[in-house]
């Protein structure tokens, strides 16, 4: 896995606390080095067992031996973020306190989340948020996954976890713009591809309402069944 410059300067930089606060590199660099996908990422995301708060100043205090300005922006028991600048860049560093479900593997010289514990990780996001960073990450993994595999990854990462909810995230996929897909490095033809994974996605969702009684067959919200 290859990262940005200044991303591998900073990942070199806290190296040394990963051990000590079970430090493991999560978000879309995981994505990438379990080689998923390839498209560029802005920040650095590092996940944990432990309360936040003490590894937020263990790991500002490795970026500051490191020679980086580092601080923190914010801190809760299961999240925190921090800035780190130097020479003119800037990269925002999150931090989250999560429970795998399986050991982490390592992929070169850093531990990342299993492939089971990546996905449903970025499930649990595209259900949150639903960014175009996350369709195209969860898209990147449906020819390895049913959908209601997907959703039970998903799930292990949040009781809240509603496939009705997440129905409304992948019908956003039709109203986010080319440009933002774009700027992923996905093009035009992936793009299309993805909306249709989306698509399909949420008729499967919409379909089971009908076999849960949720919903009746002439539902106008149901799609065509041919």
């Amino acid at each position: 896995m290859r990262l940005a410059p200044f991303h591998e300067r900073l990942l070199h930089a806290v190296l040394p606390v990963f051990d000590r606060y079970g430090l493991v590199l999560a978000g879309g660099h995981a994505m990438r080095a379990h080689r998923f996908t390839d498209r560029p990422n802005a920040d650095l995301d590092l996940a944990t067992t432990a309360e936040v708060p003490p590894v937020a100043e263990g790991v500002r205090a490795a970026f500051r031996a490191a020679g980086l300005r580092a601080s923190v922006i914010e801190v809760t028991p299961r999240t925190g973020r921090l800035t780190v600048e130097d020479a003119g860049e800037s990269c925002p560093v999150d931090l989250m306190r999560e429970v795998f479900r399986r050991p982490p593997v390592r992929c070169g010289i850093v531990p990342v989340p299993s492939v089971e514990d990546t996905i449903g990780l970025t499930m649990r996001a595209l259900h949150d948020r639903g960014h175009a960073r996350d369709i195209i990450d969860v898209a990147s993994v449906a020819h390895l996954y049913a959908f209601r595999e997907l959703e039970g990854l998903g799930r292990a990462h949040d009781d809240g976890f509603e496939p009705y909810e997440l129905a409304s995230r992948l019908e956003c996929a039709e109203f986010i713009g080319d440009d933002e897909f774009l700027a992923h490095g996905v093009d035009p033809r992936r793009i299309a591809e993805i909306r249709g994974f989306a698509r399909a996605w949420v008729e499967d969702i919409k379909l089971r309402r009908v076999d849960d009684g949720d919903a009746d067959l002439d539902d106008p919200d149901l799609p065509d069944i041919d």
